[in-house]
């Protein structure tokens, strides 16, 4: 990994999946490489997925307002070695692009209703100070930035350590963050934007729109770069 984010920031203008230079208007990942993420073909296809997903692991009990995925995410894949280095290697700037064009391909979608602010899945500030960045916040600001609306980074807060929801099972995935996030006191918003970075089996933006709720917000909608597909 180490070495990863070395060669990163000694040749910072070639792919993170193929290795080749990118041309000016290219950044972290080239637009051949590109052309092989698995894309939704429209919000509503995205959003009909997000919520099988959510009901088929939660019932009802999560009533989000509104969601939106732009990838499909398939093991092996071109999008999931631009997402490793988004997260692991230092390439935390890939998120703010991925950020501005998931909000291009929202409002082209047909708009986002009355969202009040934009909130990223927050890191437990051990494990932020490990990876010294949070790649849902670098998501959230470059959707702020196409959206126009406010990032609220520090609304909410991840109150309990948890472990990494790679390798764990579904039942695992979806008791491990279950309680592990609060809000701050005085948060007067109405209309949340919870944003993630892969949406597995949901817990994760469940457990996170749970204490949003719990503290006074009406409505939750969630964003993701990505949906997880079983393959």
């Amino acid at each position: 990994m180490v070495l990863d984010q070395l060669l990163h920031l000694l040749l910072p203008n070639v792919c993170v999946v193929c290795g080749r230079l990118l041309m000016d208007s290219e950044y972290g990942c080239c637009s051949t490489c590109m052309t092989g993420f698995d894309p939704f073909q429209n919000s509503l296809e995205a959003e009909q997925t997000l919520r099988n997903v959510i009901v088929s692991r939660f019932g009802k009990a999560v009533l989000f307002e509104r969601g939106w995925c732009r990838y499909k995410f398939h093991k092996k894949s071109s999008l999931q070695l631009a997402i490793h280095a988004m997260k692991y290697e230092g390439m935390y700037n890939l998120g703010g692009m991925f950020g501005r064009q998931l909000g291009e391909w929202m409002l082209a979608g047909g708009g986002i209703g009355d969202i009040d602010c934009i909130v990223p899945v927050p890191l437990h500030r051990l494990k932020k100070i490990e990876r010294s960045y949070n790649q849902s916040e670098k998501i959230a600001d470059g959707l702020g930035k196409s959206l126009g609306k406010p990032v609220k980074g520090k609304l909410l807060v991840r109150k309990r350590y948890t472990v990494s929801q790679t390798g764990l099972s579904a039942e695992e995935r979806k008791i491990n963050p279950e309680g592990a996030f609060s809000v701050v006191k005085g948060a007067a918003v109405r209309h949340v934007l919870l944003v993630d970075d892969i949406v597995t089996t949901g817990a994760t933006l469940a457990a996170a729109a749970s204490a949003l709720f719990q503290a006074g917000v009406e409505k939750v909608s969630f964003a993701a770069l990505a949906i997880a597909m079983k393959d």
